[in-house]
């Protein structure tokens, strides 16, 4: 009797190592599985930002060759524009890259100097949205009040529905950064020049040409505001690439810059996965 309670202990022993040898085997496996997923998922996420970084390079280098080929016009027609990649399907996932111009935009940093012509044509702005134009009145005075605001999230006057609907249309950007007639979005034109025919006029030859010339906003009888002129510094790159199962979205703000030591294009703002305006610009170099 005795021998056999031995042999019962014995084998529920034997049992018991056994249970415990499985379950480090599985969690050693496990544990494998774990690490080789992280670094598939690393893999991929470093293959994805070196397409999106790809794409950065890309257009700093098409912009540094428009700078020095075409330095007085910028317009959707050029060979910067030609950066844009529609989604493209790759073995490994998919990749697209969008280039705007920053300068598209109505500058609100210029209403931090009390701009008239600026306020003014923000207000036309807002009626042309259907936005209370006391919007536009607290928005100046708060710009004014707080020099050195960058982004539009940092606004307090007005609400984030407002800033939303606004954000196509206006931006904080460089203060001598001046609103671009030849990639300004039509509604913009026409509040900028006050004089609806005369942008209907210049959108139908901007469509045709590609492009605007002073000559074009004196022909259809309309005055250049002091604001407003034919060429940008400033650009937003957008790129998209996943690989392998991993997104990365990748939106970079390309300046160009002239000093006394030359000219140079470099990366002013990167953020990853949020709106440009949401982020502090990088520190100068």
């Amino acid at each position: 009797m005795k021998r056999d309670d031995e042999a019962g202990v014995v084998l529920i022993n034997v049992l018991v190592i056994l249970s415990i040898a499985s379950i480090v085997v599985f969690l050693m496996l496990s544990s494998q599985e774990v690490a080789l997923q992280r670094a598939q998922s690393m893999s991929s996420a470093t293959a994805a930002d070196a397409l999106a970084r790809a794409a950065e390079t890309s257009a700093i280098t098409a912009l540094r060759r428009d700078m020095e080929n075409s330095p007085d016009t910028d317009n959707y027609t050029e060979a910067w524009a030609q950066v844009a990649q529609q989604q493209a399907d790759l073995a490994t996932g998919r990749f697209s890259v969008t280039i705007r111009d920053a300068q598209a935009k109505l500058n609100l940093t210029r209403l931090a100097g009390g701009a008239q012509a600026e306020v003014q044509a923000l207000i036309r702005l807002l009626a042309a949205l259907e936005i209370d134009r006391a919007d536009g009145a607290r928005m100046a005075a708060e710009i004014a009040g707080r020099p050195g605001l960058k982004n539009l999230s940092d606004l307090r006057s007005v609400s984030p529905q407002t800033i939303t609907r606004l954000s196509p249309f206006v931006d904080f950007l460089p203060a001598l950064a001046m609103l671009n007639l030849n990639t300004a979005d039509p509604l913009l034109l026409t509040a900028v020049l006050n004089n609806r025919s005369a942008a209907l006029r210049l959108e139908r030859q901007r469509s045709t040409a590609g492009l605007l010339t002073p000559d074009d906003v004196t022909r259809v009888g309309a005055v250049l505001p002091s604001f407003a002129g034919f060429t940008s510094q400033n650009f937003d790159v957008e790129s998209v690439a996943e690989v392998g199962g991993i997104s990365l979205r990748l939106t970079s703000r390309i300046s160009r810059r002239k000093t006394f030591a030359g000219r140079s294009v470099v990366v002013s703002r990167r953020a990853y996965g949020v709106p440009m305006n949401a982020v502090p610009p990088l520190p100068p170099r």
